[in-house]
């Protein structure tokens, strides 16, 4: 895979997991705006309790894809700058699991 080929395939997994960071960060906060509301209904639970992981995933994703295109831009190593980032990321969501499928939730 050519070095332009490569870019424009990371450029479009930052635009998608930028959409999907939007969509779940709204969702998640919103559910958060509504709970300190005092409005207690199942899906704002539901959604505040799902929605974190799949925020953190979509952020970490277009966190890594951004910062390995600037890298690439800077080094001129592309493929070497995203496996880097996309590790570090890769080690953050799963310290994230293993924080929130251990760690008792607290009562609300």
């Amino acid at each position: 895979m050519n070095f332009y080929a490569m870019e424009h395939s990371i450029r479009s997994l930052s635009h998608i997991s930028l959409l999907f960071f939007i969509i779940f960060g709204v969702m998640h906060i919103g559910a958060s705006m509504l709970m300190i509301q005092g409005i207690d209904g199942t899906y704002a639970k539901l959604s505040f309790q799902v929605m974190d992981l799949p925020f953190l995933l979509a952020g970490l994703i277009y966190g890594s894809t951004r910062l390995s295109m600037h890298i690439g831009e800077i080094t001129g190593q592309l493929k070497l700058a995203f496996i880097i980032c996309s590790a570090l990321a890769l080690v953050l969501f799963l310290l994230a699991l293993y924080f929130n499928f251990i760690l008792p939730d607290v009562q609300f």
